[in-house]
């Protein structure tokens, strides 16, 4: 009997070193609603990656968030009040994010195209690329409370454009996250 019980024992400790993920998050504050990068329906990887990142830098900032089902921005604000009843939350966080790529040739003359400038040769040459974020904080009744623009560059080299991009990403939302946890708060709007 005492044999099983040690037994069960570490198996429950082993698991709960194995699982971290299933560790409950013990701290207080504000819930806020992460609106998903893109439009809904969109199977952007980049998107998907950088909506989960963004869960993840505010966590570690002790902010706790929930993600809400693909949702277009503009209707998100419209229904702030029901989107906050419906998670118990103090306000929406609305994030948006662009690329862009040098439109210039380079010295060389080849002509940019996504993941890089196609040379003669086929390979490709470097390419500089950007990523802006620009993050709302929108409160229960829908009015924009906060908001801040962050931007990343890289000069990017070779054909996986989504590593790039996803590097640059995650660079721009560390910064904005940054912001956001010490901007001044508010008292909860519903």
């Amino acid at each position: 009997m005492v044999v099983r019980r040690l037994f069960l024992a570490l198996v429950l400790a082993c698991s709960a070193t194995t699982a971290p993920c299933l560790a409950v998050e013990n701290y207080s504050g504000p819930l806020y609603v992460i609106v998903p990068f893109g439009d809904p329906g969109d199977t952007d990887p980049v998107l998907k990656n950088a909506t989960k990142q963004l869960s993840v830098d505010l966590s570690n900032r002790q902010i706790r968030t929930a993600i809400a089902p693909p949702i277009d921005a503009i209707e998100a604000v419209g229904t702030a009040r029901q989107m906050c009843g419906s998670y118990n939350a103090d306000g929406l966080i609305i994030p948006e994010l662009r690329f862009e790529q040098s439109k210039e040739r380079n010295l060389t003359g080849f002509i940019p195209v996504v993941g890089g400038v196609v040379s003669s040769s086929g390979v490709f040459d470097r390419s500089p690329i950007r990523a802006s974020l620009r993050l709302y904080l929108v409160d229960c009744t829908g009015v924009v409370r906060w908001k801040t623009i962050a931007t990343a560059n890289k000069i990017h080299k070779g054909q996986n454009v989504a590593a790039g991009l996803t590097d640059i990403a995650n660079e721009a939302m560390a910064e904005a996250v940054d912001e956001f946890a010490t901007r001044p708060t508010l008292s909860r709007t519903r």
